[in-house]
């Protein structure tokens, strides 16, 4: 390994012996996002590789800022989204929907309209609705909810054509877009059970299983409890404290005995990083998260392995949770302390009428008696 210290940064020894690296990059890049002043300990291979990892990220916005002028007109699609990630709109986003963005948008991108031309490549002084509509046609083809993203994310795109008075108007605004059918699968507490002995049965799903795990017991996004850190545990007062991705609710959720239990030794495990379930596979010396593909890839691995449906995905152990909580009559101002919505209409989606939950309704009334017996 190049034993040259990486650029922007200091190499700091503590009285007691103790070495670690101070990365301090260029105001200008933090402000805009792209990068943060972090401090490094412990295995100098692991913090030079996270270092040098900013560094390629700073290097290639500093490159393409120079080269970069603001579109005009007569620039394509494709140049306005290269500019867009430029922007302090797309640089205060979470890393993980950065790349969320930029996957989305190169497939979106790439689509033929019904013109032929690709629609990266059409001029935005000429981009109108039409090719739009064309487009999110074709999108439709790999399935409503990815239509809809793509649109979404096109949108926000057009919205810095705007601001720059490239176009006069948003060519996203005034399609017909398709409702995705909502989602209402949950699982049962024996396939959860089935599902989490099978994970935890080997080394390669042991994660995939812990991620799942959490994401049931404390009813969250599996997004989150891929990314979640150490920081947010308090073992001591059994705490996990969460700031969720989405609407950045913060929740405050017990940790059963049970999980604190398989916690402490996945800390043992996993502790000196900074996730609680990474990948197990590194990537470069570093162990990063999940991404949604790998998990997604695992997670029907283990369904497979212990014949469970596969209509049934991870991404609903939250709606599971939730539904469950509702059915055994948990007030609904309780179930957002958990959820983290952050009005009652946001829960109302996992009410499900059933009779179950027709059984408890009425069995907390008392019935009319009119039978009185006798002749």
């Amino acid at each position: 390994m190049n034993k040259k210290i990486p650029k922007h940064t200091r190499v700091v020894r503590d009285s007691d012996g103790t070495t670690w690296w101070e990365y301090n990059p260029p105001i200008k890049a933090v402000v805009v996002g792209i990068v943060q002043p972090m401090r490094c300990e412990g295995n100098r291979y692991a913090s030079y590789n996270k270092i040098e990892e900013q560094n390629k990220k700073l290097d290639e916005w500093q490159k393409f800022v120079i080269a970069q002028k603001i579109p005009t007109d007569k620039s394509t699609l494709y140049a306005l989204f290269r500019f867009y990630q430029t922007t302090h709109s797309f640089n205060k986003l979470r890393e993980q929907t950065k790349r969320d963005y930029r996957n989305v948008m190169q497939k979106g991108l790439m689509t033929k309209i019904k013109s032929g031309r690709t629609l990266q490549n059409i001029k935005l002084g000429k981009l109108c609705r039409s090719d739009i509509k064309s487009a999110y046609e074709k999108w439709l083809e790999r399935g409503v909810r990815t239509a809809n993203i793509t649109h979404s994310v096109l949108r926000k795109v057009l919205n810095v054509a705007l601001e720059y008075d490239i176009i006069v108007a948003n060519p996203c605004l005034g399609i017909e877009k398709q409702k995705e059918i909502a989602r209402k699968i949950v699982w049962t507490q024996k396939e959860v059970r089935l599902f989490l002995e099978t994970a935890y049965s080997k080394w390669q799903w042991r994660n995939i299983g812990l991620i799942t795990h959490m994401a049931y017991e404390w009813g969250q996004r599996v997004g989150d409890m891929r990314e979640l850190k150490w920081s947010c545990i308090n073992f001591d007062d059994k705490v996990l404290t969460l700031e969720q991705s989405k609407r950045r609710s913060e929740v405050f959720l017990p940790i059963s005995d049970d999980l604190v239990r398989m916690l402490k030794q996945q800390h043992e495990d996993w502790g000196w990083q900074e996730y609680v379930a990474p990948n197990v596979s590194a990537y470069k010396g570093a162990y990063r998260p999940y991404d949604k593909t790998q998990i997604s890839t695992k997670a029907n691995e283990i369904k497979d392995k212990c014949g469970l449906s596969p209509d049934l995905r991870i991404m609903d152990m939250r709606r599971t949770k939730i539904t469950e909580m509702v059915e055994g009559g948990v007030d609904i101002t309780q179930i957002m302390s958990v959820s983290g919505h952050q009005n009652v209409q946001s829960v109302t989606p996992y009410v499900k009428h059933t009779l179950k939950s027709a059984k408890s309704a009425l069995s907390k009334t008392q019935a009319l008696n009119f039978y009185s017996g006798g002749s």
